[in-house]
């Protein structure tokens, strides 16, 4: 019998071989979960505040919402501090788990009001690419303009400084070991006894310094990454008594072909704003849109002896 969708003789499917291709790999395979914000304990309901993605390892990273004004239909303005306090509880938490290598499976939130969802495999060209495409489709109360900027890969603090990092290792060598440090540690105030949860990765002998990430889509998020960098390194400073041109502040900012004119053009400003503000303070600013001259800014003004 003959068939228009099958060929002759002894391979029915000749017809089609000589279509099929190899389909590449893809750069990155790995897990991905929700993480959910349930701010009644006594109601079931759950919203998706942010996104976390593993490599096959374990290691992973993630992306949390900044702007909740969407919440404020539903719970009111009174309730938003409450809001923002526990995704920053999350924040922490999160930090701290990638600071002792453990498995995003295994992240526990100290508040319960803080869960993570199932794990769910994944694929694409880079576990960033994955991460911004995933928290842009999955969270469903991200303001509009955050949503439009589908194709804008945000690379968060944590990104930018592995990407730093390779670089500086490139440049430093061994005195890399004498610059870089855990981000996320304790310090205490000897004058009133209280720790202080401070988050800096820069550390060279009597000084302190940050690499933070501008490129996200919206102002507001680069302005609170300016602020909470600034407010931790203040804070060292204060502890530490250290002087000005002793705390730096290392920023990747977005390439100019990655966004429209207009927007470009208004991260721009806010930048030069942002740095103005902290040189005025006594932070020593540099700002680069590529790892490698960021990493050389580090280097020398870390000034390691050799």
């Amino acid at each position: 019998m003959t068939s228009l969708f099958l060929s002759p003789g002894d391979d029915p499917f000749a017809h089609l071989r000589k279509h099929m291709a190899v389909v590449p790999k893809a750069g990155f395979e790995g897990v991905w979960a929700t993480i959910e914000l349930q701010p009644d304990a006594f109601s079931r309901q759950r919203y998706t505040v942010g996104v976390a993605v593993a490599t096959l390892d374990g290691t992973f990273s993630f992306r949390l919402m900044s702007d909740f004004v969407k919440f404020e239909c539903l719970f009111g303005r009174d309730d938003m501090a409450e809001f923002r306090s526990l995704v920053e509880a999350a924040e922490r938490d999160l930090l701290r788990a990638q600071r002792d290598k453990i498995d995003l499976g295994e992240v526990q939130f100290e508040t319960p009001a803080v869960v993570l969802g199932d794990l769910w495999p994944t694929s694409g060209s880079s576990s960033d690419a994955v991460l911004s495409r995933l928290f842009i489709d999955v969270t469903p109360f991200l303001p509009r303009d955050e949503r439009k900027a589908r194709n804008f890969i945000t690379l968060d603090n944590a990104t930018v400084r592995r990407m730093v990092d390779e670089e500086l290792k490139r440049i430093a060598g061994l005195g890399f070991e004498r610059v870089r440090v855990e981000p996320l540690r304790a310090f205490a105030d000897k004058s009133t006894g209280e720790s202080h949860w401070l988050e800096f990765n820069l550390e060279p002998k009597g000084k302190a310094g940050s690499v933070i990430s501008a490129v996200y889509k919206t102002p507001a998020n680069i302005e609170l990454n300016f602020l909470r960098a600034s407010r931790d390194l203040a804070t060292y400073a204060r502890l530490r008594h250290l002087r000005d041109q002793q705390l730096g502040l290392f920023v990747m900012a977005p390439t100019k072909d990655s966004m429209p004119p207009a927007e470009f053009d208004r991260i721009e400003n806010l930048l030069g704003e942002q740095s103005w503000s902290l040189e005025q303070q006594g932070f020593m600013v540099s700002t680069h849109d590529t790892p490698a001259p960021l990493a050389r800014d580090v280097w020398e003004w870390a000034g390691v002896a050799d």
